[in-house]
């Protein structure tokens, strides 16, 4: 049976995590050498996961360089400034200082990039809540296994979503005790 792209939707964040048998990792493995965009999607979450695992080592390097007090109010604003409950005045220094430092560009778009794969995720699971999607994937591409997720796909990607915002409070903190 081959993999179809919806099914690699639900099985690529179990592949990355190793949470496979060694039957379906094979699948997805072969999905992925076949279909250009379930690569990229992989590419991408592969990409994120080790720029966050770099993350604390950069963030180190920045706050050896000359800029780091800016660099701090910037990385204290970003989440308000993306959210815009920021005033007007300090909104306008986030914009310059962005403008003015690479590393802020790669920040603010990594930060937008992550809300948008967050929002795409929560309409997806959304809109697949009635059922859950996960369970009956991996049902049909392995019957011979069990496997009983008692956790609701809202859940799911609420508890996903409340752990990113705590690790990136947690880095952000780490951060500044630097």
């Amino acid at each position: 049976m081959e993999i179809t792209c919806a099914q690699m939707d639900v099985l690529l964040s179990f592949y990355v995590e190793g949470d496979l048998s060694k039957a379906l990792k094979a699948k997805v493995e072969e999905h992925l050498k076949k279909c250009p965009t379930c690569r990229e999607k992989y590419e991408i979450i592969k990409t994120m996961i080790h720029d966050l695992k770099t993350s604390v080592d950069d963030r180190e390097e920045i706050y050896s360089s000359r800029s780091n007090s800016q660099y701090r109010i910037f990385q204290n604003n970003l989440s308000a400034y993306v959210d815009n409950e920021l005033p007007q005045d300090e909104s306008i220094k986030i914009k310059k200082y962005t403008i003015n430092n690479k590393q802020a560009r790669k920040d603010l778009e990594d930060t937008y990039h992550i809300r948008r794969l967050m929002s795409e995720s929560f309409n997806k699971t959304k809109l697949d809540a009635k059922q859950d999607f996960s369970r009956n994937v991996l049902r049909q591409l392995n019957p011979n296994e069990d496997y009983s997720f008692s956790i609701h796909p809202v859940l799911k990607l609420a508890a996903a979503f409340v752990m990113t915002v705590l690790i990136l409070s947690a880095i952000t903190v780490f951060s500044l005790t630097l």
